[in-house]
């Protein structure tokens, strides 16, 4: 029994993280129609950053993170001006998914090169005086670093939905996903909207990116894998469908944390994409399509 517990604590904990990671990518989707595959790299980079000045300040690395969302936020900034806002001259979503998917590609092999320049090629985390703390939850263990990522998912996803549904940046938002083209004559400036949505997604990124250096591990080449997890939390919840992202990611984690109690470790990622192929097939609306 207690098995069962401690697999459920760690699928709530690692789900909670999946749902962050979506949050990001979903948001930039669900908004400009654009597919960021520098989206992991964001992540790692981010992780990077609370990692260095860990190393040099010895700054706590859950304290670091309005640090890390001020760089990232201005790096989310830089993408837009540079390679997302050339893409808007293309007036179908079509053809802004599949330039968006080639640029960022090229976006993303840079940024793992320079980070690999940077801090080499080497896995990175985070030991804190904390690490190795542990709380029983009935009979079961629970890392005080997971409990503090859950905390912190929960948090920047109430947050995002708070600012999506009760600010007037979150109508602009609403109302420039919807039709651009209304939303600028109706006053709203559309370039901003997705300039800022832009910067709030890679500070979002960076987020997650402190939760994996701290729980976690992290190296230049994991940006592809927490990538297809961004992927396969966005088909779960659906496109655009932001409120329902860490629900998604809670689903997800469960199902490998559970799956785990009768097969290999090794087969969680092969899980993932076997849930992104049947939801696909036959929810491609996602599993939250009537709470749209």
């Amino acid at each position: 029994m207690n098995a069962v517990i401690q697999t459920i604590l760690i699928g709530i904990v690692i789900g909670a993280l999946y749902g962050l990671v979506g949050l990001g990518f979903g948001l930039i989707m669900g908004v400009m129609k654009f597919v960021n595959i520098a989206h992991g790299s964001f992540i790692i980079i981010g992780g990077y950053i609370a990692y260095w000045v860990f190393t040099l300040w010895g700054v706590d690395p859950f304290l670091s993170i309005p640090a890390v969302m001020f760089v990232m936020f201005f790096m989310g900034l830089i993408l837009y001006r540079l390679v997302l806002s050339p893409l808007l001259k293309y007036p179908r979503a079509e053809m802004r998914i599949d330039k968006s998917l080639l640029v960022t590609f090229g976006v993303t092999w840079i940024l793992d090169n320079v980070v690999t320049m940077l801090w080499t090629s080497d896995t990175r985390s985070i030991v804190t005086a904390y690490t190795g703390t542990t709380f029983n939850v009935f009979g079961a263990r629970l890392g005080l670093t997971g409990l503090i990522g859950l905390v912190i998912a929960v948090l920047v996803a109430v947050a995002l939905q708070l600012l999506l549904t009760r600010t007037y940046f979150g109508k602009h938002v609403r109302a420039a996903t919807e039709d651009s083209g209304a939303a600028s004559l109706s006053g709203v400036n559309v370039q901003r909207t997705y300039l800022i949505s832009c910067g709030i997604a890679a500070a979002m990124a960076g987020v997650a990116g402190v939760v994996i250096v701290s729980c976690y591990s992290i190296a230049p080449s994991m940006g592809l894998s927490w990538l297809l997890t961004a992927m396969v939390v966005i088909v779960l919840a659906g496109e655009g469908n932001i409120a329902y992202m860490l629900p998604a990611g809670l689903i997800l984690g469960l199902i490998q944390a559970i799956s785990t109690l009768f097969i290999s470790c090794a087969y969680q990622q092969p899980i993932s994409l076997i849930i992104f192929i049947l939801v696909l097939m036959f929810k491609p609306n996602g599993l939250f399509a009537r709470g749209r």
